[in-house]
């Protein structure tokens, strides 16, 4: 009899309970990234050098007006010359310009005092038109060295020393006087035209205020950084009455979305490199994402809850989590009813440009639970629940790329970085770098095409 009960025991306690049912786990794929360092776009953002000669006339007239250009006021300097000789601006200078020389003409008025025989002296005035040229270059630390000299000079007005006696003709000691003097009137001349021709100031400026972030857009808090690397410059020519020439500067720039982005000048500016021809194609990176929540609801909405049957088997998705695994994308499926567990799907994001959405290409079932199907749930794998979550896994991001054309286009029409210098330029297209996975999201990296000029007002 107590064997008998104890048999019965042991064959209940062996039949499982209808409400009790085994948990199945496919091998759970590991979550990692990549940390690959990702290559930046070098741009190039053009400033145009614009000087134009009636500028520059202007500001060397005002600077030499009323000022001495030659004084020698001693009849013992010069080998004991007996002569004394100031020479001013009488009129306002003219400019041409051929290549990379200038030329002028300087209508100077002279003063001479000549010193006579027993101590007597006598002292006159006279007009004439320097002829200058100036070849000038530009240094690589942007300063400018120029090289002026006398082509050859005119009379306006023959100098004439009055005496006591007389008036006295003195062309021929003027004009010794005067070539003597020229070397001094060049230099004079070449400090002036260097002071006003001088660059550094306005690219040293340039280099700084680029380097700021912009503020794109308030709506999607969207800021571009630019952190320039090496700048160069086109040879300075004329065309019609302007001195003309592009800085160009190399650089990457950075859009990013949140915060303003922290940066620390670099105000060192790098010394030119000359260059024969200056591209002004422009080309900004940024990225825009889909965080893996939002990834997830998305997926959620159209898999949770879903039924798939086979035969007399039938399983519903209860669960979708989504994580990176180097670079794909890991689909964690949990189901209930005929199996009940967790399944693993995995497939690499891509994004097509043409309808500016992420799909997971190629979504299958990752090669653990592959094998885990096969042995015990077969049915699963030849189901059409593979097929389903692929069309699950595409998220759009239209609504976002065009927002972010929009915006920067808007903004890039015109952009005040600081008083006096200012961005303007234009986006023509948009097109994809690549697809990242992150450790926060699906992250697509995007560059723009387009053209950037720096009008800096200290340039002209």
């Amino acid at each position: 009899m107590k064997n008998n009960l104890l048999t019965a025991i042991l064959l209940i306690s062996s039949i499982p309970l209808c409400n009790s049912q085994e948990t199945t786990n496919a091998p759970k794929p590991l979550e990692q990234y990549n940390n690959a360092q990702e290559k930046p776009l070098v741009s190039t953002i053009g400033i145009p050098v614009n000087i134009t000669l009636p500028d520059l006339m202007q500001s060397l007239n005002a600077q030499l007006s009323g000022k001495a250009l030659y004084e020698d006021y001693s009849f013992t300097d010069n080998n004991n010359d007996g002569l004394m000789l100031s020479v001013w601006k009488s009129q306002d200078i003219t400019l041409l310009m051929f290549g990379n020389i200038l030329k002028y003409r300087v209508p100077l008025k002279l003063w001479i005092k000549k010193e006579l025989l027993f101590g007597a002296t006598a002292e006159g005035e006279g007009e004439l038109a320097l002829n200058f040229k100036t070849k000038f270059n530009i240094n690589p630390d942007w300063t400018l060295s120029t090289k002026t000299e006398v082509e050859w000079y005119e009379w306006i007005k023959p100098p004439v020393l009055k005496t006591g006696i007389g008036d006295i003709g003195v062309e021929t000691i003027a004009s010794m006087a005067l070539d003597r003097s020229k070397k001094m009137l060049a230099e004079s001349l070449d400090q002036y035209v260097s002071q006003q021709m001088n660059l550094r100031p306005q690219i040293q400026t340039a280099w700084s205020a680029i380097q700021a972030p912009v503020l794109l857009d308030s709506t999607y808090q969207m800021w571009s950084k630019t952190t320039p690397i090496s700048i160069g410059i086109t040879p300075l020519y004329a065309n019609n009455n302007v001195i003309q020439a592009k800085i160009a500067v190399e650089c990457i720039n950075d859009m990013t979305f949140g915060a303003k982005p922290t940066f620390r000048t670099n105000s060192f500016l790098p010394n030119l490199n000359l260059l024969q021809d200056a591209s002004d194609d422009f080309m900004i990176q940024f990225a825009t994402d889909v965080p893996f929540p939002e990834a997830e609801r998305l997926a959620k909405n159209m898999m949770v809850g879903q039924v798939f049957e086979s035969g007399n088997k039938k399983i519903t998705v209860e669960d979708v989590m989504l994580w990176g695994n180097d670079d794909r994308i890991v689909v964690n499926t949990r189901l209930s009813g005929s199996f009940n567990g967790e399944i693993y799907f995995i497939g690499k994001p891509t994004f097509n440009p043409e309808t500016n959405i992420i799909k997971v290409e190629d979504l299958d079932f990752h090669v653990d639970t592959r094998s885990l199907l096969l042995r015990s749930a077969s049915w699963i794998f030849q189901g059409p629940i593979k097929k389903k979550m692929a069309e699950a896994m595409v998220f759009p991001l239209d609504e976002n790329i065009g927002a972010i054309k929009k915006s920067a286009q808007d903004a890039l029409q015109y952009v005040e970085i600081q008083p006096g210098i200012s961005l303007k330029g234009t986006i023509d297209s948009i097109a994809v770098r690549d697809v990242l996975v992150t450790p926060n999201s699906l992250k697509v990296n995007l560059f723009s095409k387009g053209k950037v000029n720096v009008d800096v007002k200290g340039i002209r």
